[in-house]
């Protein structure tokens, strides 16, 4: 018999959701069972609405984890600059800590670094210019506090490269 092994999917995805239990997102069209229902009892979680209109139930905390608001521009840059942030400290521990990289790798990698660098700097001005725009000073500080490094990570890496700071 043939051996089949897992292989790894990434996918994304935009869907509607509210905050609900089980049983109220099944009165709402949730397609769940009885059982995940009863489960559920007491447990937070949300009715999701996906683009064709199907319905169904999802426990908070998968939900959360897979899931970020982005009702508006500002949303969306959010998501794309913390993205942007993981895969910056992804390559840079790439450049620095894996010595069998091929050589021709190397000015490649770096050079990728240094324009993703300059995009992250791009998203900042952009969410600077939409908070100005909407007259939102109080939610510019609260959003440059869930993101405190990449700001710090930009001009670090500015220095590195022999940039201004």
């Amino acid at each position: 018999m043939e051996t089949k092994s897992f292989l790894q999917y990434t996918g994304t995805k935009t869907v509607c959701a509210m905050p609900m239990g089980a049983a109220e997102a099944k009165r709402h069209g949730a397609n769940i069972t009885d059982e995940v229902v009863n489960k559920n009892l007491g447990n937070n979680g949300y009715l999701v609405e996906y683009p064709d209109g199907y319905r169904s139930w999802s426990p908070a905390k998968q939900f959360e984890a897979a899931y970020r608001i982005s009702e508006t521009d500002l949303d969306r840059l959010h998501i794309e600059l913390v993205e942007l942030k993981k895969r910056i400290l992804k390559i840079t521990d790439a450049l620095y800590s894996e010595p069998q990289l091929h050589y021709a790798q190397r000015p490649l990698l770096d050079a990728q670094a240094r324009a993703m660098r300059s995009y992250a700097e791009v998203l900042l001005e952009r969410i600077k210019l939409e908070v100005q725009a909407n007259n939102l000073d109080q939610q510019l500080v609260s959003f440059l506090s869930c993101v405190p490094k990449i700001a710090d990570h930009v001009a670090d890496c500015k220095v590195a490269e022999g940039g201004e700071q």
